[in-house]
């Protein structure tokens, strides 16, 4: 009985087509989606590190004198406009943006001047801070985290990775 049923379907090819964009639609979105993700995720990467770069350049320019100049300097960078003006791809609210002027004695790296005022650098900042520069030598370590906002994926992937992640790039270049 139910082998004749199937055999009278079998022959039948109408709607085959509709089935198989059925099964092939989702995976094409899926696939354009994620293209789209990660080319945003790839534009805010290239946006952070040229924030985190051009910040380095900048201030690692600054001459100190008469004392306080570079720490009157920093405070002009950190406003809203002048993020916005270097990546107005990023949101400011997004960014997090840390600033050391170092000297570098040994092994260890001595901060002249912080931003935000009173942090200390981290293990993997005083790494890449004394592997750059020479005994003496002093420079700058900018580190720009940014909070990345996923738009196509947001609630099929919060379960697993959350609707955000975090992109960070740390620059750190010799003081003129």
């Amino acid at each position: 009985m139910m082998a004749a049923l199937i055999r009278k379907f079998l022959p039948e090819r109408s709607g085959t087509a509709a089935i198989e964009f059925a099964i092939v639609l989702p995976l094409m979105l899926g696939m354009v989606a994620g293209a789209v993700e990660l080319g945003r995720a790839f534009q805010v990467y290239n946006a952070v590190n040229r924030l985190a770069t051009q910040y380095a350049f900048t201030w690692a320019d600054c001459s100190d004198s008469p004392a306080g100049t570079c720490l009157t300097e920093l405070s002009s960078y950190t406003a809203s406009f002048s993020l916005a003006n270097i990546a107005p791809l990023l949101i400011t609210s997004n960014i997090s943006l840390r600033m050391f002027q170092v000297t570098v004695n040994g092994s260890a790296a001595n901060v002249v001047y912080a931003y935000p005022s009173g942090q200390t650098l981290t293990s993997a900042e005083t790494t890449a801070a004394t592997s750059t520069l020479t005994n003496g030598q002093t420079g700058v370590v900018v580190s720009v985290s940014y909070v990345h906002q996923l738009i196509v994926f947001s609630t099929l992937m919060s379960p697993i990775i959350g609707s955000s992640f975090t992109i960070a790039y740390t620059v750190v270049q010799v003081k003129a």
